[in-house]
């Protein structure tokens, strides 16, 4: 089974990364659990005039990193595996891309 857990640090991703550990004790193997941090982007316009793109970058996986690191250290608690990722966009065209 596959699990995408979009995760936005609110306490909302944080009880569905709750519930996913609950439920995956009652499953008969592990299931494969992808969390998923949605960045919008803010290199529009003329930002990148003054920002360069590895500052931006460095910004989106700093933020990305800050929102997943409570539920990565939960599943890790669980001693369950998974995989996070940071995309950047708008988040229902993210998650619907990378699901």
């Amino acid at each position: 089974m596959k699990i995408l857990i979009p995760i936005d640090g609110s306490d909302g991703a944080r009880r569905a990364v709750q519930r996913v550990i609950l439920m995956s004790a009652q499953l008969r193997e592990a299931p494969s659990i992808y969390l998923l941090n949605v960045q919008w982007n803010i290199a529009k316009g003329n930002v990148k005039l003054f920002i360069g793109q590895q500052t931006i970058n460095d910004y989106y996986r700093e933020q990305g990193n800050a929102a997943l690191a409570p539920a990565c250290t939960d599943l890790e608690a669980a001693g369950l595996a998974y995989t996070s990722h940071i995309s950047v966009g708008t988040p229902a065209e993210a998650i619907v891309q990378y699901a």
